[in-house]
């Protein structure tokens, strides 16, 4: 009876917003909207799924309900159930290399663009929106990328918006706040230019605060972002790492949101293969060794933003950078026939170029069925693309010629846990800690995935298991190829977390 009922609470949010609750995930699902009919004063299931109805289609029938809620509280609702189903987690300058292709291409081309198109006299406008902005960090980098890039904004019409659909993390993202984890890819000269201490946290300047603007909006339902014109006239959209959560009809109905707002020319950026299998033809598709770039079509015949680029479609491939999974290390050596072309596949691996060190990496396994270290690479390769289906049974092959792979273990928990199949991911991890009990790195992973299943005392246990790993590291030691962060900064950030899991303990 209660998965039924919770089919029909999850279809419910799917029609709201578009958030795809799989089955796999009932019980979690379960426990947080447990929470919200408790919260009601509701005592079963079915009445908060009635509840959940009632206002998605604007019929507030109170008198099916003992719990009698005022209106501005049930019109929050949906609110408080997104504040604990989406995961609002983000830091300064992530994904690194599209905001390197960003920065070094396409803000300076539509700077350019938007410069010689003004009006004589008028100020050029420059209008960019962070769909499913989190916290802010994604769209403060933006700010700054442009104040690097010199951008005069008293010369400039600037307007960066930033819209989520928790309302939560959009209160958060207007104070501008943020600890210093928040920094962990960025440098300090940076963070010293930018921001300023605010007790414990640090505040973002005044000079790019007052160009942000952060609104709640539900992208599958809202005309969001509200720029007073409407929601049009975008030169520049990012949406990452949002589309894994939603179902392919609000994806695709949302991608054809985005195409209408964008002027001519203007680009929408995407997390690694989010829009694998949806229809993209109306946008020009172009792929750079650092990630896969959508385009609206100029109204008239132009080139593309630059020569060297190929425009591809993405059913051929598509190449983006890895926002988390690790690229892992220099394949062990071959005989001399192989070794030249194993070194070439390992540094396009190395270099984000995901097309070339899966092509050579390809052509290796297939030509020398023996050669695991080609198919880790390429295994690395597709994972890094978001193509988790070849990814998987790649390392499958591996594990299955060579059982105490732990760097292929780890993969696939990566993977898993990018899906959201939690289960699998702790199992890889379990087995990892059984192989390596000192594979620190798997502890990390493990807590994190012990808190987004709300089992503190266990993401608690693990993270002090992992300080005691670390603490036989140097403290200069980075643990991971695609984070600057060392042992001691790693110490600690976990020891804030152990000590706030005991200051929250304490208060229940």
């Amino acid at each position: 009876m209660d998965d039924l009922i919770l089919k029909r609470i999850s279809d419910l949010i799917a029609d709201h917003s578009g958030l795809y609750v799989r089955p796999q995930d009932f019980q979690l699902l379960s426990d947080k909207v447990w929470l919200r009919a408790k919260a009601l004063g509701l005592r079963t299931l079915a009445d908060y799924h009635d509840y959940l109805k009632d206002l998605d289609h604007s019929s507030l029938a109170l008198d099916s309900f003992k719990a009698r809620p005022s209106l501005p509280q049930q019109r929050s609702e949906w609110q408080e159930l997104y504040s604990i189903l989406t995961i609002n987690e983000s830091y300064f300058f992530r994904d690194s290399n599209q905001l390197r292709l960003l920065s070094d291409r396409l803000l300076p081309e539509i700077i350019q663009r938007k410069q010689a198109a003004a009006p004589l006299g008028s100020k050029p406008s420059l209008r960019i929106w962070s769909a499913g902005c989190s916290t802010g960090e994604e769209l403060y980098s933006i700010a700054i990328a442009l104040d690097q890039l010199n951008l005069p904004w008293h010369q400039w019409d600037v307007q960066l918006i930033g819209t989520d659909i928790s309302a939560a993390a959009v209160h958060s993202a207007r104070q501008g706040l943020y600890s210093s984890w928040s920094f962990r890819q960025t440098s300090a000269a940076l963070q010293q230019t930018y921001f300023q201490a605010d007790g414990e946290s640090y505040k973002i300047c005044d000079r790019l605060q007052q160009h942000v603007v952060f609104q709640v909006g539900n992208l599958l339902k809202d005309p969001c972002p509200s720029l007073g014109q409407g929601p049009d006239g975008l030169d520049l959209i990012l949406c990452r790492n949002v589309f894994i959560y939603l179902d392919r009809l609000a994806i695709g109905q949302i991608i054809q949101k985005f195409h209408g707002a964008l002027v001519p020319q203007g680009y929408l950026l995407t997390g690694h293969a989010e829009l694998y299998g949806q229809n993209t033809s109306p946008f020009l598709i172009t792929s750079f060794p650092e990630t896969v770039v959508y385009q609206k079509p100029p109204q008239a015949s132009l080139p593309l933003p630059a020569a060297s680029t190929t425009a591809v479609q993405w059913e051929t491939f598509a190449n983006p950078q890895p926002s988390r999974l690790a690229v892992g290390t220099t394949p062990p050596r071959l005989d001399d026939s192989l070794t030249a072309a194993l070194q070439e596949a390992t540094e396009f691996l190395q270099q984000n170029n995901y097309t070339g060190a899966i092509r050579a990496a390809k052509q290796l396994y297939l030509t020398h069925p023996d050669c695991t270290a080609a198919r880790q690479i390429a295994a690395r390769a597709y994972a890094n693309t978001g193509c988790y289906s070849q990814a998987k049974q790649l390392c499958q092959r591996v594990i299955q010629d060579h059982p105490l792979s732990l760097d292929m273990h780890h993969l696939l928990a990566q993977i898993a846990e990018d899906e959201n199949d939690l289960e699998t991911a702790k199992e890889h991890l379990r087995k990892i800690i059984y192989l390596d009990p000192d594979f620190v790195k798997a502890y990390l992973d493990l807590a994190s995935i012990y808190d987004r299943a709300k089992q503190p005392e266990k993401a608690k246990t693990t993270r002090e298991h992992a300080l005691n790993l670390l603490a036989k590291l140097p403290p200069n030691t980075v643990l991971d190829d695609h984070s600057d962060a060392t042992v001691a900064q790693w110490q600690a950030y976990l020891k804030q977390q152990v000590a706030g899991g005991d200051r929250q303990s304490s208060q229940d």
